[in-house]
């Protein structure tokens, strides 16, 4: 919120001189005709119920792990984890929605009618609405920062607020990963719901509040999809951190047995997909000059190597500052220092090559198997070593640890 301020303090709303064609796109008067196999019905229904489909498989996991008893679940903790994440979702994403609109409409210069289209759906759109709307340089610049801005901004609020909720909040994992699945699923089926029913250019209005939904997660430069690319990639990221929670239940000892170890080792997976991911492109989309194209799903599906390594920076940094301050106990991995730089790079290769915004489940699922990997090493290494050493002491005639014969 105050950046967006500062932003709108600092630069005054630019004068945009539309040409004639761009003005009928967005003329009230002029019904907007659908283009393009992206607005047929069949396939919009089609994406909806995969994504939805997507988000009730990611909830079975956890449900199935309840009533095999291999996830006990407090149920009084789980009650404070739903309403911790509906109340903080509830008061971010209008307020995300108010303050793009406020930043299109002052620092972009766009229109009532404009803005009315990029908050919708979307869908009944002409296929040249994007290009047209990026045509002026100056407008394409602003409108990243845009997307910068509120989409990347709500990932890291969301990130973070899961971090603290499981350091301060909810210390149950079974709390913690029904909570976050049950809420993801929910979130998918309204906002599935609200495409279905109020999609077409006849209720373009109630897209003033319906955008709500979805927290201004929906890139502008995603175009006609941009809002099915905010629920892949919020399913997605469910997917991820059930999936990394699975694969560390699987692989390390029971959390009550381990706690320092589960603490470091949810930072060490989580902070590379909160902080590293979100650099990528606050970094990469207004600064990128070496840019090259990627799979995803939008008009625009591009990455930078200015990016990729600000995707590095950004895991690293964060790994190493839980490690130095000790706001994690670095001594419950072995060679945690060296984890965390291990981390960065996986997390800057599997960024780079996954399909588009599905890098949020992809992060925290290969950052938990290496976690795994290298404890399990690690603790191989670290018995070895005190095999070695206890040989050798005997080896050197030192018999101190040999076990003395009962007295008596």
């Amino acid at each position: 919120a105050i950046l967006v301020i500062l932003v709108l303090r600092l630069a005054p709303p630019p004068k945009r001189t539309m040409s004639v064609r761009h003005s009928a796109i967005f003329s009230k008067a002029e019904p907007i005709k659908c283009s393009g196999p992206t607005c047929s019905t069949p396939t919009i229904n089609c994406s909806l119920l995969l994504l939805l489909l997507l988000s009730l498989i990611q909830l079975s996991g956890p449900v199935a792990a309840i009533l095999s008893g291999a996830l006990p679940v407090d149920w009084d903790q789980f009650g404070v984890g739903v309403a911790f994440l509906i109340g903080g979702e509830v008061v971010r994403r209008p307020i995300f929605c108010l303050l793009r609109v406020l930043y299109l409409r002052r620092a972009v210069g766009l229109s009532d009618a404009e803005i009315t289209d990029i908050v919708g759906t979307r869908l009944s759109l002409p296929q040249d609405w994007l290009p047209n709307l990026l045509a002026d340089p100056r407008t394409k610049t602003r409108i990243k920062v845009c997307d910068v801005l509120f989409r990347k901004g709500g990932h890291v609020f969301t990130l973070t607020s899961t971090i603290i909720f499981n350091a301060f909040v909810v210390d149950d994992l079974g709390a913690l990963v029904l909570s976050v699945s049950l809420g993801s699923v929910l979130l998918v089926m309204v906002q599935a719901s609200a495409i279905s029913l109020f999609r077409g250019a006849a209720h373009r209005g109630h897209w003033w509040w319906l955008s709500w939904l979805f927290g201004a997660a929906d890139r502008i430069r995603d175009g006609q999809l941009g809002q099915q690319n905010a629920m892949m990639g919020s399913t997605s990221m469910m997917w991820g951190i059930v999936a990394s929670f699975g694969i560390a239940l699987l692989g390390l000892p029971p959390q009550e047995d381990a706690e320092k170890l589960w603490a470091l080792a949810t930072q060490l997976v989580l902070l590379p997909l909160t902080y590293g991911d979100a650099m990528g492109e606050i970094i990469g989309t207004p600064f990128g000059r070496h840019r090259f194209k990627v799979k995803g799903l939008g008009e625009i599906n591009e990455k930078s190597l200015e990016g990729c390594a600000a995707v590095f920076l950004g895991s690293l940094i964060p790994g190493l500052i839980v490690l130095g301050t000790g706001a994690a106990d670095p001594c419950a991995i072995p060679a945690a220092w060296g984890l965390a730089a291990a981390i960065a790079v996986l997390t800057t290769i599997t960024e780079t090559i996954a399909f588009r915004s599905t890098d949020n489940f992809v992060i925290p699922a290969c950052n938990a198997v290496l976690v795994v990997i290298w404890w399990h090493v690690g603790l191989a290494v670290d018995e070895g070593n005190e095999a070695y050493d206890v040989l050798n002491s005997f080896d050197s005639g030192n018999h101190s640890l040999a076990v003395e014969p009962p007295r008596g």
